[in-house]
């Protein structure tokens, strides 16, 4: 009997069976309602007149400006390229939900509405699904389209219009 090993069994009773289930139904549940809810679908690249088609066809869209983490001049660039292409004729009289955020507080700016209201950066970027929209950034000078948005980056070099239509 010295030399012999016990062996251990370890076996799942019944109800230790439900529970794994039900904590992988809840995680399975969470990891959906995350995806479908939260995370940023990525966009499909694209060019202008494909975005301009998406813009044309809806009755909202929206501008985000994002000076989140820019220098005062690089900033300044990007609420400048926000004003450029609200004064241009791409929105013509669509209903226009203006973001703005920098590094203390996001704000938001109706048309329709014609109001302001403080906002987190979470809540602007799940209020721009579903609307065509341009996010001006702060970065190297580039312009991306993609079929539901354009990305617009600026830093203080930037001389140009930003001006869309």
């Amino acid at each position: 009997m010295k030399g012999e090993k016990k062996e251990s069994k370890i076996t799942l009773q019944e109800k230790d069976k439900q529970a794994l289930f039900a904590v992988l139904a809840v995680v399975a549940v969470a990891l959906v309602s995350y995806v479908a809810f939260f995370a940023e679908a990525p966009g499909t690249p694209s060019d202008l007149d494909t975005f301009v088609g998406y813009v044309l066809g809806s009755s909202d869209v929206a501008l985000f400006l994002d000076a989140r983490g820019a220098d005062t001049d690089s900033a300044r660039i990007v609420f400048q390229c926000g004003v450029d292409i609200a004064g241009g004729s791409l929105f013509g009289s669509k209903t226009i939900s203006t973001y703005a955020c920098d590094d203390n507080e996001c704000i938001s700016v109706n048309s329709e509405q014609n109001g302001s209201s403080k906002l987190t950066y979470d809540t602007v970027k799940r209020n721009l699904r579903g609307v065509p929209y341009i996010i001006v950034k702060s970065g190297a000078p580039d312009t991306k389209f993609f079929t539901n948005h354009a990305e617009i980056s600026v830093d203080a070099s930037y001389d140009q219009s930003c001006r869309l239509g």
